[in-house]
């Protein structure tokens, strides 16, 4: 059900608080972006399944935030991070009292990385449409196959997580799901500060770079895509990074990169780190 009035929403909240758990996912538009647009919002109790257009101005996102920071109110997510980035983004800290049941169904030793589709199949034997996967979500009217495709990724997910948990206790490894937990609930996950960007750049071997010029070229685009809210690879991609900082690149090869970059100014600060690093 799509919520049109604060009313609905407020009684599926009084829902959740009898309940003690919510199932949430969200859909975001990230193509031409840093940061996400929110545009929708999915919901389940024992009971209903709701989405949230926070398109929409006229519904009051404090309700959810209610929901989404109450102690007593269990979330469940699957592969949360990119839904809490968003809360994150929102609200600037993150819900409390949640489980990805991905991660569960790591510590059952099934796989790292099964997805919600794949789970529900195994778990429950339930097959789910993913033909609305890679859509932009941001179009408006939602026809009635989008919302019943949004609705099915949490509408059997406190169901997945009972048949889970009771796994997890069989195999007696409730114990570690606050460890495995840790990293997603991890501030510095979402803050993305520019000065640890170069983390990001997968290096096989760290002795053939000028790692500090790697480390200030990370900084910069990183700083430079958020201020802009654009890609950070649609300044420089991993790859000329890399290139660009090896020892063995020339210098005049280096600003032959640089040159092909479109950003103007990006380009003219660029061309000053890697002046200042250039011995």
């Amino acid at each position: 059900m799509l919520i049109h009035t604060n009313d609905q929403l407020k009684k599926f909240y009084l829902k959740c608080q009898k309940d003690e758990v919510v199932a949430i996912d969200t859909e975001f538009y990230r193509v031409n972006t840093y940061y996400p647009k929110f545009c929708l919002l999915q919901m389940a109790n024992k009971e209903q399944t709701i989405l949230i257009d926070p398109i929409n101005k006229k519904i009051d996102l404090t309700l959810i935030k209610k929901i989404l920071y109450s102690s007593k109110i269990l979330k469940i997510f699957h592969a949360a991070q990119q839904d809490l980035e968003i809360f994150f983004n929102l609200y600037k800290k993150l819900p409390k009292n949640i489980v990805d049941t991905q991660i569960c169904v790591s510590l059952l030793g099934i796989s790292n990385s099964l997805g919600y589709a794949d789970s529900i199949k195994y778990f429950l034997n339930q097959k789910i449409d993913k033909s609305h996967q890679f859509i932009d979500w941001r179009k408006r009217p939602l026809s009635k196959k989008k919302l019943n495709y949004a609705s099915n990724d949490v509408r059997y997910l406190i169901q997945l997580y009972s048949v889970i948990f009771d796994k997890l206790k069989e195999k007696k490894v409730l114990g570690d799901i606050n460890k495995y937990h840790s990293k997603l609930l991890d501030r510095k996950t979402y803050l993305k500060k520019p000065s640890l960007a170069w983390k990001k750049i997968k290096i096989n071997n760290r002795e053939a770079h000028k790692f500090s010029l790697l480390k200030e070229i990370c900084r910069k685009r990183e700083s430079t895509a958020k201020t802009k809210n654009i890609p950070v690879k649609r300044l420089i991609k991993d790859q000329e990074i890399k290139y660009i900082s090896n020892k063995k690149t020339s210098y005049s090869d280096k600003i032959k990169i640089i040159n092909s970059i479109k950003n103007k100014s990006f380009k003219k600060e660029l061309k000053k780190i890697v002046l200042e690093y250039k011995n």
